[in-house]
C-alpha cells in the first residue's frame, strides 16, 4: 500500500466527480461533449478497480502488519475519503433518494421557474440543467432536464411542478409516466416510442400516469411500444 498512491485516487476520483457534475465550467454551453461522457464513463471503471486493487493492498498491510499504524490509519481515511466521493456522486445522479434530496436542496432556485412558460434555455438551476421549459397543460410547468455535457445531451427527464401530490395532467397519457419527488414538484419520464410530436394543434390534457419508483420510470423511458 502507498499513501501517495491512495493521495493521487482521492484527488482524480474527486476531480472526476466535479468534471460531470452541474458545477463544471462547460456544464451549461450549448456544444455536445459526448466525448466527455464517454470519456467520464469508462474512467470511473477504472478508478474503481484501482480503488478495489489499493483496498486488497490495504487489508493485507494491515493482516501483517507491514507498515507503521500511522500509515495504515492514513490510509484508511483516504480509502473512506474516494469511497464517499464516488457513492455520494452515483446515488445523487442514479437513485430515487438522490433525485428526491437534489430537488429539496433545489427548491429555492426552482422557485422562480413554477409559473408555466415557454422559452429555450439552458443554464444550471440548483443541481439540475434546464434545457427548456414548456407548458403543454395550462397550469404546469415542465422544465426538461439536460446533462453537463452539452446540447443534445437530454435525458427524456422533465422536472413539472403540479398541484400537491395529484398526479401532473399529461399531454399524452401513453408517453408519460409521473413520480413524486418533493411538496409540488414531480419527475416526468417521457417514453420517446410513444411520444407524438405532431398534436395538429390539439392537446387534450388528462390525468397522468404515476409510477412506483424511479427504477420503473427508467424502465418506461427504455420500453418499447
Amino acid at each position: 500500500m502507498s499513501t501517495r498512491r491512495l493521495i493521487v485516487l482521492a484527488f482524480l476520483t474527486g476531480l472526476w466527480v466535479w468534471a460531470g457534475s452541474v458545477y463544471s465550467p462547460w456544464a451549461e454551453d450549448l456544444e455536445p461533449r459526448l466525448w466527455l461522457f464517454d470519456v467520464l464513463f469508462y474512467t470511473g471503471f477504472i478508478l474503481l478497480f484501482w480503488y478495489v486493487a489499493e483496498a486488497l493492498l490495504w487489508l493485507r498491510s494491515c493482516r501483517e502488519s507491514s507498515i507503521p499504524f500511522r500509515e495504515r490509519l492514513a490510509g484508511a481515511c483516504l480509502l473512506m475519503l474516494t469511497a464517499v466521493a464516488g457513492l455520494t456522486a452515483n446515488v445523487l445522479a442514479e437513485t430515487q433518494i438522490g433525485w428526491q434530496w437534489r430537488v429539496r436542496i433545489s427548491m429555492a432556485a426552482l422557485t422562480p421557474y413554477t409559473e408555466p412558460s415557454h422559452q429555450d434555455f439552458r443554464h444550471r438551476v440548483g443541481l439540475f440543467i434546464i434545457d427548456t421549459q414548456r407548458m403543454p397543460c395550462s397550469g404546469q410547468s415542465w422544465l426538461w432536464l439536460g446533462r453537463p455535457f452539452g446540447g443534445g445531451t437530454g435525458t427524456n427527464l422533465a422536472l413539472v411542478h403540479g398541484s400537491g401530490r395529484a398526479v401532473p395532467l399529461s399531454p399524452q397519457p401513453e408517453a408519460f409516466r409521473f413520480l413524486h419527488m418533493h411538496e409540488n414538484w414531480w419527475l416526468a419520464y417521457q417514453n420517446p416510442d410513444s411520444y407524438s410530436a405532431e398534436t395538429n394543434g390539439t392537446i387534450v390534457c388528462v390525468e397522468g400516469r404515476s409510477v412506483a419508483s424511479h427504477a420503473q420510470g427508467l424502465r418506461f423511458i427504455d420500453s418499447l411500444h
